[in-house]
């Protein structure tokens, strides 16, 4: 004989999100009340696209510290490398001449 029940107070509409809970299993109390699924899965959805807003925003602001960090820094190295190079290119371009000339002064001596 089936079991007769009221019917409901009201009748939800389409759209309308209900949470349906499951039977509780054998052997557990029936206080304890487990999200479901739909609810977890968005709530994991939510946290992962937080979380690569958090990790984009820290990349730029980490990104932007760096460079005002080391700008001072490059430009000094910079300003070495430049100098070392021009002290460098200046000893080759001495040492050029001086043997372009040595060469020219022997050929005129041999004459």
């Amino acid at each position: 004989m089936p079991i007769e029940r009221p019917p409901p107070d009201r009748v939800p509409t389409l759209t309308e999100v209900l949470e349906l809970r499951s039977p509780a299993p054998p052997g557990s109390s029936a206080t304890e009340s487990a999200a479901p699924a739909p609810a977890a899965a968005r709530e994991d959805d939510i946290a992962a696209l937080v979380l690569e807003d958090v990790l984009e925003h820290a990349d730029r602001l980490l990104e932007a510290r760096l460079r005002e960090a080391l700008a001072p820094a490059l430009a000094r190295a910079a300003d070495v490398l430049i100098r070392e190079a021009r002290d460098e290119l200046s000893r080759a371009m001495r040492q050029l001449v001086m043997d372009a000339l040595a060469r020219e002064l022997a050929r005129r001596r041999d004459r």
